[in-house]
């Protein structure tokens, strides 16, 4: 038996009669353990942010909060991931801006890729998109077929399709033919292969190929992400930009999507959910 599994199954059934405001500070309670006892991930989180602020140091009490936060933050993710395997679109608490964006990259009827990253609660977003109409599909890890399953089922409640990164070929092509939006957490390498970029003052890799199938179909890229409400008007902030096009080279791609990486998770440092040992190199210190 799947513990982990299990775990998260009596999570969802737990969510159902728990009040949010409670379970958010269980999920509280819970993130300031783990920051207190899994020390090799607060490493891990601690080699990020000191790469995040290379060139704009902040004081050991700030850095220290930003640490914990980052763990607490994912509690709180994971209470709003597991609840979507029971929310109804009214259920969502968004305030978006530039949704309409991504409308208008469909009117192109050739498919749009949405390039986000795992900063805030991206699969919330999905879901929350879909439940407005959107039609998107999403690029996910491949994992536990078991687990994978479990995601699956809440991902895919509110209409969102996904497809394991295993299978892009196929979900690039389905995308283009049912123009349909893909969602594509471009900011790590889960598959082994990528292409090492400068990033903040390391380098890490970006998933190989996704530049060049881009190029090559000229699809419309919008860039988005969805964070805790800073001001919290709602549970949530969402973006979408506006489209643009690159017709460029792959190098000049992979610049901009750093780019344009290196911006949101300087804004958002603390929800920028990276738990693993991926720089590859030290590079601007």
């Amino acid at each position: 038996m799947n513990l982990q599994l299990q775990l998260r199954r009596f999570g969802v059934s737990a969510l159902r009669i728990i009040p949010l405001s409670f379970a958010d500070s269980i999920a509280t309670l819970l993130g300031f353990l783990f920051y207190c006892i899994l020390k090799q991930r607060r490493r891990y989180i601690e080699h990020n942010l000191r790469h995040i602020f290379f060139d704009k140091p902040v004081e050991p009490k700030q850095f220290n909060r930003y640490v914990r936060n980052t763990f607490v933050n994912y509690g709180r993710h994971m209470v709003d991931f597991l609840r979507l395997g029971f929310m109804s679109g009214e259920d969502f608490s968004v305030e978006m801006i530039g949704i309409e964006n991504a409308f208008e990259a469909l009117k192109l009827n050739r498919g749009c890729a949405l390039l986000t990253l795992h900063l805030g609660n991206w699969d919330y977003a999905g879901a929350y998109l879909a439940t407005r109409g959107l039609p998107i599909s999403a690029l996910v890890e491949d994992i536990d077929p078991a687990m994978l399953d479990l995601y699956t089922e809440h991902r895919e409640r509110t209409g969102m399709k996904t497809f394991p990164v295993s299978r892009s070929a196929f979900a690039f092509v389905n995308t283009i033919r049912s123009n349909r939006i893909m969602a594509i957490l471009g900011d790590r390498d889960v598959v082994g292969n990528g292409i090492p970029v400068p990033f903040f003052s390391g380098v890490r890799k970006v998933p190989r190929g996704l530049g060049e199938i881009i190029i090559k179909k000229q699809l419309p890229v919008v860039f988005g992400y969805m964070v805790f409400h800073p001001l919290r008007k709602r549970r949530y902030l969402g973006l979408i930009e506006p489209p643009v096009f690159f017709a460029g080279g792959v190098e000049e791609f992979n610049r901009h999507i750093v780019r344009k990486f290196e911006e949101f998770i300087r804004l958002y440092p603390d929800q920028w959910i990276v738990f693993h040992p991926e720089w590859v190199d030290e590079m601007r210190a």
